[in-house]
């Protein structure tokens, strides 16, 4: 049974009723299903796409032949008790900062295999926690693992990084797109985590998105950073997400526990090119009763530190 269909079993589980194997293959590379309880969704309006006016037309990437200039801003992490509680940083569970060491050591056998750095992390549907997900994956990769992390803010319709993160959002990604001579707005929250948020919604993300820039500035935020993860619109509801897949080295795929359709699940699987595109699963807010060996993380709540 392949790690999705795993997720798809334990999503039926969390609701009440078992799911039936569907034989699909093996995700690829060592991917793991990874469960995380009680977490809240972003909730932002969703904007509508205007008429494509603004972009260059897509185009073969072509790598960038000098580098783009940054403009590096700082900020810190949240103090509001709402978020430091869903943080790994924070008042996070010890059972759910450990499942986020496990995804993130997933993530990093395939650096050490294949010098994998560049993550895009989605889910079927909206409010399945997938921003808050990236957020404590990049605090882990950062702090646990010690490596450099940009996360950027790809949802350009419907962005959420820069309020879980509560950081400015007036340029981002959006900026960077529309005029190759903005410099990429970076906000360095700690010293070793930075964030490229979305930036003022314009009127075509989807051509900015197709456009060759996008690859351009992909590759330049690899270049420079250990860890590039990119957080993108749900694939069930706009193409964003297909598009992005194809310019980085792997996928995450969230999926919400009791709340996620199957055929949703299935539905997204199948648009970002199958299971072996996908290197995990998350399957999300979970009890933490259902969470395999919840009482032996309990036992070292203690150890908050990596080790």
């Amino acid at each position: 049974m392949s790690r999705i269909d795993q997720a798809l079993r334990m999503r039926e589980v969390a609701s009440g009723a078992a799911a039936p194997e569907t034989g699909t293959n093996q995700s690829r590379g060592s991917s793991s299903l990874n469960q995380y309880p009680n977490e809240e969704p972003d909730r932002h309006p969703l904007e509508e796409p205007a008429s494509p006016d603004s972009f260059e037309s897509a185009q073969p990437f072509r790598p960038a032949s000098t580098s783009r200039r940054t403009a590096t801003r700082r900020a810190k992490l949240p103090n509001s008790a709402d978020i430091q509680a869903r943080l790994v940083t924070g008042a996070l569970s010890t059972v759910s900062l450990e499942q986020y060491r496990r995804l993130a050591a997933v993530l990093h056998e395939d650096q050490v295999q294949r010098q994998l750095k560049t993550v895009m992390i989605t889910s079927a549907l909206p409010q399945e926690g997938k921003t808050l997900t990236l957020v404590n994956l990049a605090l882990t990769l950062s702090e646990s693992y010690a490596r450099r992390v940009l996360v950027i803010d790809a949802d350009l319709r419907w962005p959420g990084l820069h309020t879980v993160l509560d950081i400015p959002n007036d340029r981002g990604l959006s900026e960077a797109l529309r005029d190759g001579r903005h410099e990429l707005p970076f906000v360095e929250v700690s010293s070793r985590l930075s964030v490229l948020t979305a930036g003022k919604p314009g009127p075509t993300p989807l051509a900015g998105l197709t456009s060759s820039r996008m690859g351009e500035v992909i590759e330049e935020c690899a270049a420079r950073f250990d860890w590039v993860l990119i957080d993108t619109s749900p694939v069930g509801v706009l193409p964003d997400a297909q598009v992005l897949a194809r310019l980085v080295g792997a996928v995450i795929l969230v999926i919400g526990a009791g709340s996620t359709p199957a055929a949703a699940v299935e539905r997204a699987v199948a648009e970002l090119g199958g299971p072996d595109s996908i290197i995990g699963t998350v399957l999300n807010r979970v009890e933490e009763g259902r969470i395999p060996d919840a009482d032996y993380y309990g036992q070292y709540g203690s150890s908050r530190d990596g080790r």
